[in-house]
C-alpha cells in the first residue's frame, strides 16, 4: 500500500480490517503521537494494549506476529504499540514475519521518528497490501492554526482564527504543548462538547504565561537577524528559564517555512514590508519588523540550506550518544554569522 498523509489516518473512524501495521515516521513527533493516539482509540476503550520495542523484536523476530495473532484474555480487542529506534532495521525481520503470517487479528501501530522514507522498513510497508505508512512532517503555520481550531472544538471550545494564530505563536508551533494549553483552557472555561465556550485572547494570555514565548522568539530573531554578539547571552537566558533546545529548533523551522513562503512573493517582485504587512502573511504583529528584516537577508537558497541543517540538528538532539547540545550551539552561531554576512 502506498504512503498516506497523517491527516488521512486521523480522519479514519475505524481501523482497516486488512491493515496489520500502521507505520508512523518523520521528524514531527507531535503529529506522530496524535495520529498514533487516535489509531489506538479506534481499537476501543476497553482494548488491551501491548507495548513492544524494536530491541525486543531484534532478539525475537517471531514475537510481533505471535502477539498479533493472539486473542486477549481480558478484553474483546487488543492493539499493539511498537516503538522503533534508529532506522527501524532491528524490527525488519519481525515486520516481515507479521506481513507474511497466515493470521493477524490485532493491529500494530508503530512509531519511529528516525525512520526515513528511504529506509528498508518503509519500502517493505509500501510493498504490502497489509500495511500503511505515513510520514509526519512539521505542518506550516496555516495548518497549525487549523489544527488548533479542530483540537479546541473537540474540547468544546470555539476558537476564532485570530485567537488560534495567537495560540500558535504562544507555543512557537509546538503541537504537543498547544494541545495541553487547549486542555487547560477547557478546564479554565468549564467547556465540554455539550458546553460550548468562546475563547478570547485574554483567556489565552492568562494561561500562556509559562510558555516562554518571548525567549523563543528572541532567540529566533537574534539568530536569523545576524546579531552575533547578542546570541550567547540570549541562549544563556533561554536555558536559564527552561526553554528546551529542540523547541528553539522547531520554532526556527516554522519561521524558515514562513520565510520560504513569503520569499516566493518577494522573488516575484513584491516588497518585503508589503508582503509581511498583508493579512495573508500570517505574521504576528509583534514579529513584523523582524520578519521583514529577515526576508531581506535570507534568499530561497539560504532558506533551503537552513531547513536541511535544522532537520539534521533536531535528529541529533533526539538521538542518544550524539553531541546534540554542541551541534545546537554551533548551528545557532553559524546561522547568526550567515545572516550577519548577508545583511
Amino acid at each position: 500500500m502506498k504512503t498516506v498523509k497523517p491527516a488521512d489516518l486521523e480522519r479514519q473512524s475505524r481501523l482497516g480490517p486488512a491493515i496489520r501495521l500502521y507505520l508512523l515516521t518523520g521528524p514531527d513527533e507531535a503529529t506522530m503521537a496524535a495520529v498514533a493516539g487516535h489509531l489506538v482509540t479506534l481499537a476501543g476503550r476497553d482494548a488491551e494494549r501491548v507495548d513492544l520495542s524494536g530491541s525486543q523484536l531484534a532478539q525475537d523476530p517471531s514475537l510481533l506476529a505471535a502477539e498479533a495473532a493472539s486473542m486477549s484474555l481480558f478484553s474483546s480487542a487488543r492493539i499493539i504499540r511498537l516503538e522503533l529506534a534508529g532506522s527501524g532495521d532491528d524490527a525488519l525481520a519481525a515486520v516481515e514475519a507479521l506481513l507474511d503470517a497466515e493470521t493477524a487479528i490485532n493491529p500494530v501501530v508503530a512509531t519511529g521518528a528516525s525512520v526515513t522514507a528511504k529506509s528498508k522498513l518503509v519500502k517493505l510497508v509500501e510493498a504490502s497490501d497489509h500495511a500503511v505508512a505515513a510520514i509526519c512532517y512539521q505542518p506550516d503555520r496555516r495548518a497549525l492554526v487549523g489544527i488548533a481550531i479542530a483540537a479546541a472544538e473537540e474540547q468544546g471550545l470555539r476558537l476564532a482564527n485570530a485567537e488560534a494564530q495567537l495560540l500558535v505563536d504562544l507555543v512557537s508551533g509546538d503541537q504537543a504543548l498547544m494541545r495541553r494549553e487547549i486542555e487547560k483552557m477547557a478546564l479554565y472555561l468549564d467547556a465540554a462538547p455539550d458546553r460550548q465556550r468562546q475563547v478570547a485572547a485574554a483567556d489565552i494570555a492568562a494561561l500562556g504565561a509559562a510558555t516562554h514565548e518571548e525567549d523563543v522568539s528572541a532567540c529566533i530573531n537574534v539568530a536569523l537577524g545576524g546579531k552575533v554578539r547578542e546570541l550567547p547571552d540570549m541562549l544563556a537566558t533561554a536555558a536559564a528559564v527552561g526553554v528546551a533546545e529542540i523547541r528553539i529548533i522547531r520554532a526556527l523551522a516554522i519561521r524558515a517555512l514562513a520565510l520560504a513562503r513569503l520569499r516566493a512573493e518577494v522573488d516575484a517582485g513584491a516588497h518585503p514590508a508589503t508582503v509581511v504587512a498583508a493579512k495573508s502573511s500570517g505574521v504576528f504583529w509583534k514579529e513584523r519588523d523582524a520578519v521583514t528584516a529577515q526576508l531581506r537577508i535570507w534568499d530561497s537558497l539560504r532558506i533551503a540550506r537552513l531547513m536541511t541543517r535544522l532537520l539534521d540538528c533536531e535528529r541529533a538532539l533526539k538521538s542518544s550518544g550524539t553531541a546534540g547540545a554542541v551541534l545546537f550551539r554551533k548551528l545557532m552561531t553559524d546561522i547568526a554569522h550567515q545572516a550577519a554576512r548577508a545583511r
